[in-house]
């Protein structure tokens, strides 16, 4: 869990510096990191898929950035209901990549 933490933290300053593939490389690397735990952190696991989506789409891979950001938003709604600014952030994202 420690480990797939660091990948996405490393992963998010790369993103901010606009690494895109290299952050998503990392991202991967976390989300088979994360499936393999037990129990499966869902919500972590969906801000993975989310952040994952994001380099996906700035990538120009609009196909599987609308994928990924949509099971983030799947799981999201099913774990984070009392959250309705996560929900609304992932709904915002889905948008974007539907309406290019």
């Amino acid at each position: 869990a420690n480990t797939a933490m660091t990948l996405c933290t490393l992963a998010q300053c790369l993103m901010d510096k606009g690494s895109w593939s290299e952050a998503g490389r990392l991202l991967k690397e976390c989300l088979t990191i994360e499936d393999n735990l037990s129990p499966v952190n869902e919500v972590s696991r969906a801000m993975t898929l989310h952040e994952l989506g994001r380099c996906l789409f700035n990538e120009g891979d609009l196909v599987q950035a609308e994928h990924l950001l949509r099971q983030s938003l799947s799981v999201k709604r099913r774990v984070c209901t009392n959250d309705k600014a996560t929900i609304a952030t992932s709904k915002c994202h889905c948008l974007c990549v539907v309406w290019l």
